[in-house]
Order: structure tokens, then sequence, then C-alpha cells
């Protein structure tokens, strides 16, 4: 159970221990509301501004200078109050958002109320992890996993939730994985035909599309910044590429390929 007892998640049951909760803290939630603030305050003042210089030029220059005085500050006012309304109101709609990992589940709390999901009732998740880089030096990465429940319906985590929302996601991938493992590998063994969003696998061919190469003619696959290479024996070019976002359930993806292939 929670550590404390006025956590937003005490009244969740059913997913077994708790082992982690997960939302912005400290300046992480405070700071995008006070640059709300500053921006939509600066509007009004550079309206003041606008309307300063109007009366100055018209009366130095005449009508026709009016535009070229208050041209600036009218746009930089338009442009900051629409970032202020922007930052508050994602900053409202963001302020519950929390998580909660657990031993048999996670837990959300966002403007839908609370939401539970058991690792069983998760048919499918996608990792979407970027690292950005501006004139070639880092400048940070950005998370996101989406969970799809067998009812259909979708949840979104990402890093709204905080810096330790990369853990969360490992956490929810080896717990889905540990789930559906069993059954995929079943189906398998059966001679169905699994599919992961562009590809798919039998026990005897991987498949790209309209393309089927056999598992004793793949040279290699490689998976670096994101991309899955497969490279076919005995060819110069990658017999297909596909991104890690494009595939459902990448864990038990690579697991299942690993059985039949070399990955590098």
């Amino acid at each position: 159970m929670q550590n404390t007892i006025d956590s937003p998640f005490a009244p969740v049951i059913g997913l077994g221990a708790f082992k982690s909760e997960y939302s912005k803290k400290g300046r992480g939630r405070w700071v995008p509301l006070v640059a709300g603030v500053i921006f939509l305050l600066a509007a009004p003042a550079l309206a003041l501004l606008a309307i300063y210089l109007a009366y100055d030029s018209y009366n130095t220059s005449g009508l026709y200078r009016v535009w070229d005085a208050i041209a600036l500050p009218v746009l930089c006012g338009g442009g900051s109050g629409l970032i202020g309304v922007l930052a508050l109101f994602n900053t409202w709609r963001n302020w519950r958002l929390a998580a909660a990992l657990y031993e048999n589940g996670v837990a959300m709390l966002g403007r839908k109320g609370m939401q539970q999901v058991a690792w069983p009732d998760v048919t499918a998740v996608w990792q979407r992890v970027t690292k950005h880089y501006t004139n070639g030096i880092y400048t940070g990465t950005t998370h996101s996993y989406t969970v799809q429940m067998n009812t259909g319906e979708k949840i979104t985590l990402d890093d709204r939730l905080g810096k330790g929302v990369a853990d969360l996601g490992v956490a929810i991938q080896t717990g889905v994985t540990k789930s559906l493992f069993p059954r995929y590998w079943e189906s398998l063994q059966s001679g169905q035909k699994l599919t992961f969003g562009p590809l798919a696998i039998d026990r005897q061919n991987l498949y790209s599309g309209n393309k089927v190469l056999r598992w004793d003619e793949i040279k290699g696959i490689k998976i670096n910044k994101g991309i899955v290479s497969v490279r076919k024996d005995k060819a110069w070019l990658n017999w297909t590429s596909v991104t890690v976002p494009q595939i459902p359930n990448f864990f038990i993806f690579y697991e299942l390929l690993g059985r039949f292939a070399k990955i590098e």
C-alpha cells in the first residue's frame, strides 16, 4: 500500500503492492504556472505601451506613421497573451496528472479521474523515446508510452509525469511482457502468425508488408537509435527498416526475434 494515507492513489485496489508514484513536483509544476502569469501580464503592459506610442506618433508625425510605431508592441503583446493563456491552460489541465506503479498494473490520475489498468487487461504498448539535438549538441530526451486496453481505450504516459517517466515506461513494458508473453509464445508454437505493426513473424519466416524472409536467410538484425534494420544474407542493402515506435509490444517482439535470429 501507499506510504501515506493522503495519497491520491489510496483508493486503488486489486493491483497488488504499491511500488512508486510519478508526478511533477516543485519547480517542474510551478515554473510553467509562473511563466504563464508573466506572459499574460506582459500583454496588457505592451498594450499600454502601444497606446502611448500611437498617441506620441500621431502628435509628432501624423496618422500614417502610427502603425509603424505600434507594430512591434502590438504583435509582441498578442503573442505574449496567447502564450500566457496556453501555458496556464496546460498547467491547469496537467496539475493533477499523476501515475502510480503497482506489482500487477498501473493507475493514472487525470482529467477523466482515476483509471486502473491491470497487466492482463493490456493488449498493446507503444513506446516513443526520442533524443533531441540542436547543432549537434544533445538537448534532451522526450518519452511517450501509449497503453491500449482490451476495451480499445488508450492512455498515454509521457514527460508530463516528470523525470521518472522513463523508469515507469520500462516497468510497464516489463509487466505487460511478463503477462502476455506466454500467450504469444503458445500462439507461435501452434503455427500462428503474429503481427507487430509493420512486421510479422511465424516459426518459419519474418514478414514485412508483402515481403517474406526465412529465418535462415537473415544475416543480422540491428537496433540502433530507435530503428530496427534487417539484413539479408548476400545483400548489400537492408531488407527492411522500421522504427521502434511503429512496433506494438516491442519487448515481446524483441524477445521472440532473439529466439530465431541474431540481434546486434
